[in-house]
C-alpha cells in the first residue's frame, strides 16, 4: 500500500522556527505542534541556512481522497469486525456463566473406576 509522504505548509514551519528563535524549547515546540524533534532540527538548520527563503514550494499539504467506492468497502469491514467482536462477546460470557470443570493433576473429574470388561467362556 502506497502511503505518501506526509508534507507540511510553509506557514507551519515558518511559524514553528519563529517560536524556537523567540526562545521556547525545541521539546516543548515538538510537543505542542506534535511534531518530531528530529524533524525540528533539519527544520532549523534550513531556517539558519537560509532565512526567511527556506522552505520553498506550494505549502499544500496533501490528503488523500477516499472515493464513494473505498469509503464504502471500509464501512463494511467496520460493520463485520462490530459483528465478531459482539460475537466474541458473548463466546466469553457464555464460557464465564458455565465453568469447566476442574481437574487436578492430571486425573479426570471422575471418581468412580470403570470396571473391568469379563471374560466371555467358550462352550
Amino acid at each position: 500500500m502506497f502511503v505518501p509522504r506526509q508534507q507540511y505548509p510553509r506557514e507551519l514551519k515558518i511559524a514553528v522556527m519563529r517560536e524556537i528563535d523567540s526562545g521556547k524549547s525545541t521539546a516543548w515546540v515538538a510537543r505542542n505542534y506534535q511534531l518530531s524533534p528530529k524533524r525540528l532540527e533539519v527544520w532549523k538548520g534550513e531556517w539558519r541556512a537560509k532565512g526567511e527563503l527556506a522552505f520553498p514550494g506550494t505549502g499544500i499539504r496533501l490528503q488523500p481522497k477516499l472515493d464513494g467506492e473505498k469509503i464504502a468497502e471500509l464501512e463494511r469491514k467496520i460493520g463485520q469486525q462490530a459483528m465478531e467482536i459482539d460475537f466474541l462477546k458473548k463466546a466469553l460470557r457464555r464460557f464465564r456463566e458455565k465453568a469447566l470443570p476442574i481437574v487436578g493433576n492430571g486425573v479426570t473429574g471422575s471418581t468412580s473406576k470403570s470396571a473391568r470388561p469379563r471374560k466371555r467362556r467358550q462352550p
